[in-house]
């Protein structure tokens, strides 16, 4: 192996200990629960061409996630736990990170390969993902990987071993998420093609585009046409007009309506979660006028940023997990831009005030922090004005202030902080930006290691539903509310919605006893009108209300028409 491929070699290990901080932490509400319950089903039941989750509903999305992480449980013995469904997006963020460090050492030098790899893991936007049992980060990783590998391709009609592999991972990230794979490789080559004062038609004319969407779409074809034909074609409505196209057209013209928000949604959301590296992004900008004058490679990424940035931005729903694919571009003009030897004056000051505002801001967070952590009655003040999540973290973060873990992440943060200041006040400005990085990935391995798994504890109802268990012997349990995906992971069943309008509860023939889940709120607000006596009771919710298990055993109760 020489010196590049085990640099390599070194970065992805490290991302994947990393980003594996909170990997076992246990599900909360629904956004993991129900694929994990997908997974589960494929481990359990075995059906490989139309997975479902624990109500009975077939994925929305296509199967590969499902796929790797059912064979990874398999592998296992069976055994599929918080981490085992987590397992392929941690992977596949840590390919990442090395693809990212790859592409920027091939095109700007082994210090900003470096670089680059530290600012994406020093972006919580990024980092939040890797242990997220979602779709999202193998998806990104087909989709950037694909796009690097043709911009040899692109520039000069490179190997064909470059086009060849795209393919492939297009396919398969067609299989990940759907169609959306295409469009956005495409998108982000023609983007680039304009910036560069280039026809992007002209590329129709070569060969490879087209072999390479053959074998894409023939990858894509090895579950997609099965599975049309299984389902008479239904599938193609859900997954390709409702899961992609669905969601980026308003609701008057055919689409889902979710998560609607102003276009200015994700770019804010970018910068947010970017920070406080985001502060670099008017010397980015500043850098890259004009643009005859910017390097291909570099340019070549930003196509891609805009791209997904653009393409989002202007959809009509807009979730907070479109933007991941935006981060490795990011890292990678970013480190170009600090580590290059000449950049526009404006973008030279820019980039220096970045750096002292970072360290300035960072230094006084931590003292922010300090205070209140020594300052019970001032956080009470400021936690009142604050979200209930917000006041939360907040909360969660200052009682744990003085535990080693987060006192040495904090002691990094600090030190992070004024190394950032000293390299701005002599003048060198890609150990400046080293140090902000650095800060960067302490402050998100509080948050993914210390402070998100802290209040998922806190939050979620693994061990009430482990108790239902134990209390029904498996029996099935009825809810008057919508589908609980997080209980009914836990408690290894469907909790079976129930209509209490209609003529589901009627009176039993037998003495079985029945089992009802309610909300404390709906029993005494007299919401829900059945029988039943109170035989468990769950901690406090986020809102405060408990789950309440109720027990009858001269009601008979029939599930809702969605039951499995």
């Amino acid at each position: 192996m020489n010196v590049r491929g085990l640099s390599l070699a070194v970065a992805g290990l490290l991302a994947l200990v990393f980003l594996s901080q909170g990997l076992t932490a246990p599900f909360e509400k629904d956004e993991e629960a129900r694929p994990a319950s997908i997974v589960a089903d494929l481990v359990q039941r075995g059906d490989w061409l139309l997975p479902a989750d624990v109500y009975g509903e077939v994925t929305r999305k296509p199967p590969l996630y499902y796929w790797l992480s059912a064979a990874a449980a398999k592998l296992r013995g069976g055994v599929l736990d918080e981490a085992g469904a987590r397992v392929v997006s941690l992977i596949a963020a840590a390919a990442l990170s090395a693809v990212v460090m790859a592409y920027a050492a091939v095109w700007f030098g082994t210090g900003a390969g470096w670089l680059a790899w530290m600012v994406l893991l020093g972006c919580y936007g990024f980092c939040s993902h890797a242990g997220y049992a979602r779709t999202d980060m193998l998806f990104t990783l087909f989709v950037f990987g694909a796009y690097c590998l043709l911009y040899p391709v692109i520039e000069d009609n490179g190997p064909a071993r470059n086009w060849l592999a795209a393919g492939i991972a297009l396919g398969l990230g067609t299989l990940t998420k759907g169609p959306l794979a295409l469009v956005l490789c495409a998108l982000g080559a023609a983007v680039y093609l304009l910036l560069a004062r280039r026809n992007p038609l002209r590329l129709a004319a070569r060969a490879w585009p087209w072999m390479t969407l053959a074998i894409a779409a023939a990858i894509a074809a090895a579950w997609y046409v099965p599975a049309m034909i299984e389902t008479h074609g239904a599938i193609a409505g859900v997954q390709l007009m409702q899961e992609n196209l669905g969601h980026l057209v308003p609701a008057r013209m055919g689409g889902t309506g979710e998560a609607s928000r102003p276009f200015y949604y994700l770019l804010l959301r970018f910068a947010g979660t970017a920070m406080p590296l985001a502060l670099y992004l008017p010397a980015l900008i500043v850098s890259w006028r004009p643009l005859r004058k910017v390097s291909r490679p570099e340019l070549y990424q930003l196509g891609f940023m805009i791209a997904v940035l653009g393409l989002f931005s202007i959809a009509s729903a807009k979730r907070d997990d479109y933007i991941l694919p935006a981060f490795p571009p990011f890292a990678i003009v970013l480190a170009a831009m600090l580590t290059a030897r000449q950049i526009p004056d404006w973008a030279a000051r820019l980039r220096d005030w970045a750096a002292l505002a970072a360290g300035a801001g960072m230094l006084a967070m931590a003292v922010g922090v300090i205070v209140l952590g020594a300052s019970p009655a001032l956080l009470h003040r400021l936690t009142a004005h604050l979200q209930s999540s917000d006041a939360a973290y907040l909360t969660l973060f200052t009682a744990g202030l003085w535990r080693w873990r987060q006192g040495a992440l904090m002691l990094v943060f600090a030190a992070a902080a004024m190394g950032a200041l000293i390299g701005w006040r002599r003048g060198r400005c890609g150990a400046a930006a080293a140090a902000v990085a650095l800060a960067g990935m302490a402050g998100v391995s509080l948050w993914i290691g210390v402070i998100r798994p802290g209040l998922a504890r806190r939050r979620t109802f693994r061990n009430f539903a482990l108790q239902m268990r134990t209390v029904t012997g498996g029996q099935p349990v009825y809810t008057p509310g919508g589908p609980d995906y997080e209980v009914s992971y836990y408690y290894g069943a469907p909790i079976r919605m129930l209509d209490v309008h209609s003529q589901a509860i009627q009176t039993a023939s037998d003495s079985a006893p029945r089992y009802l889940l309610v909300w404390d709120s709906w029993l005494s607000g007299k919401l829900f009108p059945g029988p039943g006596h109170p035989v468990l009771a769950s901690h406090p919710g986020s809102d405060g209300h408990r789950l309440i298990l109720l027990k009858n055993e001269t009601v008979r109760f029939e599930p809702s028409a969605r039951k499995r």
